[in-house]
């Protein structure tokens, strides 16, 4: 492959040369996501942990995933994985999903049009998505692989972090394997005088003709500063060595994000964030082959998801709050995706379009208690969000002899309707000894799943009816963790944690119908007594940190229960498309994963870093005696 890189940064206004920024997001902005330190928020950073008894401290790595504040990756019995702006930049990703290689415990499935990566054996609606916090997954994903993580800009992101393990009493159902969040460049650079910048980026590849480019720019002064950019792509069909051309491999894509901030106050900040991204002829290559004529079977023309978010953060308001932060956002997804089943005298082509809208909110606190046992600090808040999920299908048969087409709407499918749930959480941190930290949370969680069907969602004949579709049910949840870190030296800890997980049943759980998506024999029937899928992590390990050296390496153990599987359940004719196996779904399966990871990094130098992983993982189903079909071996 051939890649050619052009990198054109505007000048700098107004900053001396010493602070000017060699990124688009200006290196002074104290982002509690990214810098290595942050007083304001009252984490204990404990450079004493990583530094040594002389020499300047070097302070750890401070991210906001696992706990939903800033938060020293020294002091979380969890396992994070962070993946920096440079990492990005080094690995030249055509989608999100492709900035996860090279990280351990993670398993990058390059598929474009899917882009799911496998955590610990769980891929799909087991791995929560998130962007800038906020939840991607939605009362419609589906169990297997799916497009959601690839739907946003590459240009967008600055960076990554993921816990690999159970994090549903941070952010609620699907966080089983574990979560991504997506972090957006933003400023948080509030100069006293006024500052621009901006940085402009191509690139080309030979592989598969992909055109990549970037343009950001920022502006900034004492109050008021805004961020933003636009990302355009062009990838064509993949050229494999002793292959040729890889048909159907290609899509283009065309977003942007904007980013404001306005401090009315020295200690607040009210921030308005955008992000969207569309992306038209997206072709899966796995499904090409299941029409006899090689015509693909799938076919996205358009898909569209857009987020916009307004938070409202205070700090330091007095004892009982060092953070404060209410948030609300609006997320919507659009999408028009072809399934074209070819027989002998016909090609028939179902048209789906799909209307998701995702209106939220929340309101999350800190407080610590300094000078108290342990300096404990406590953080709640409560979540809501409802989501109005619909889709409509079209269906064109084509006569081959003729060439005719006759347009109809076809019966069978999963019905439109609202999924709304509410969350309460709470997690404490303390710090019982000097070199000790200890953490526990809780999470209660309750889904509420509105099913509003009409008749040609009924398939004839198949067994159900209208009113097997009306579904209005709740199912309640809750989930808890404990952990800790205990610092043997003052660069070796040992880490260990216990979290439970679960997963709320989905429209596409309970009233799926008609043959899904990547499946050729098989369609699905409503299962409307489902329950929630429930799971326990237990892993632990030591850390090895210094100036040069990072090391860690963590066994862990994953019970699931309750396990929704399909079962078979006789034959049904759906309409145009023939006849198919016919399965429901029940809480059937349980079984375990386990694993081991160990990653290490050694700086020689300043500008270099060497570093490597392992991974070994594990995976069955003790009811059916199978391994689970998504851990690659």
């Amino acid at each position: 492959m051939l890649a050619l890189l052009v990198a054109v940064p505007t000048a700098w206004t107004e900053v001396p040369a010493e602070e000017q920024p060699a990124r688009t997001t200006p290196p002074e902005a104290s982002k509690k996501s990214t810098a290595t330190g942050d007083e304001a928020s009252g984490v204990p950073l404990n450079p004493d942990k990583s530094a040594p008894e002389t020499g300047p401290a070097v302070l750890p790595e401070v991210v906001v995933t696992a706990t939903r504040t800033a938060e020293a990756v020294n002091d979380l019995p969890q396992s994070v994985t962070v993946v920096t702006a440079e990492a990005i930049e080094r690995r030249q990703p055509q989608t999100p999903n492709e900035m996860l290689r090279e990280e351990p415990g993670i398993w990058s499935v390059q598929v474009p049009v899917q882009g799911s990566p496998i955590i610990r054996g769980q891929i799909g609606n087991r791995v929560l998505y998130l962007w800038d916090g906020i939840r991607i997954n939605n009362g419609a994903l589906f169990a297997g692989p799916n497009g959601f993580f690839n739907q946003f800009p590459v240009g967008a992101v600055e960076r990554m972090e993921v816990i690999r393990g159970p994090g549903s009493v941070q952010y609620g159902s699907d966080a089983i394997g574990g979560v991504i969040n997506i972090i957006s460049k933003r400023s948080d650079y509030f100069p006293t005088q006024l500052s621009y910048g901006g940085e402009a980026y191509a690139r080309y590849g030979t592989v598969d003709g992909e055109l990549t480019d970037t343009a950001d720019f920022w502006l900034a002064q004492d109050r008021f500063n805004v961020m933003g950019g636009l990302t355009s792509q062009s990838v064509g069909d993949y050229r494999g060595p002793g292959v040729g051309v890889i048909p159907n491999t290609g899509f283009g894509a065309l977003g942007g994000y904007l980013n404001l901030a306005f401090k009315p106050l020295d200690n607040q900040t009210l921030r308005l964030s955008w992000i969207q991204n569309d992306r038209d002829d997206v072709e899966t290559y796995a499904q090409s082959k299941l029409n006899p004529s090689g015509v693909p079977r799938f076919f996205s023309p358009y898909e569209q998801r857009g987020l916009a978010k307004l938070d409202y953060e205070m700090d330091d308001l007095g004892s009982l709050s060092s953070e404060l932060r209410a948030y609300t956002y609006l997320q919507y997804y659009n999408s028009s995706r072809e399934r074209l089943v070819e027989t002998t005298p016909a090609l028939v082509n179902t048209l789906t379009d799909t209307a998701q809208h995702i209106f939220g909110g929340g309101i999350q606190n800190t407080t610590p208690w300094a000078n108290g046992w342990g300096d404990p600090r406590l953080i709640s808040g409560l979540d809501y969000r409802v989501e109005d999920l619909g889709s409509a299908l079209t269906q064109y048969q084509t006569t081959k002899s003729t060439g005719a087409t006759v347009g109809s709407v076809p019966a069978g499918k999963v019905p439109n309707g609202t999924y709304d749930v509410f969350d309460l959480f709470t997690m404490l941190e303390a710090h019982p000894l000097e070199r000790w930290t200890v953490s526990t949370g809780g999470r209660f969680e309750r889904t509420h799943l509105h099913a509003d069907p009409n008749a040609l969602d009924v398939i004839p004949n198949a067994g159900y009816t209208l009113q097997d579709l009306m579904l209005d049910k709740v199912w309640y949840s809750a989930t808890w963790n404990a952990g800790s870190v205990y610092s043997l030296t003052r660069e070796l800890d040992w880490a260990a944690d216990i979290a439970t997980g679960f997963r709320a049943p989905t429209f596409s759980d309970t009233l799926s119908t008609g043959p899904p998506v990547f499946s050729s024999k098989i369609a699905s029937l409503p299962s409307p007594n489902v329950m929630p899928e429930q799971s326990i992590t237990y892993e632990a390990g030591p850390r090895y940190h210094t100036e040069r050296w990072n090391a860690s390496l963590t066994a862990y153990w994953t019970e699931l229960t309750d396990v929704i599987r399909p079962v078979t359940s006789g034959t049904v004719v759906i309409p145009g498309q023939g006849t198919f196996i016919a399965r429901t779904s029940n809480n059937a399966g349980q079984g375990y994963v386990r694993g081991i990871e160990f990653a290490a990094s050694y700086k020689p130098h300043r500008d270099w870093t060497l570093f490597g992983n392992a991974t070994y993982t594990e995976g069955r189903d003790t009811q059916f005696n199978e391994y689970y079909r998504f851990i690659p071996f």
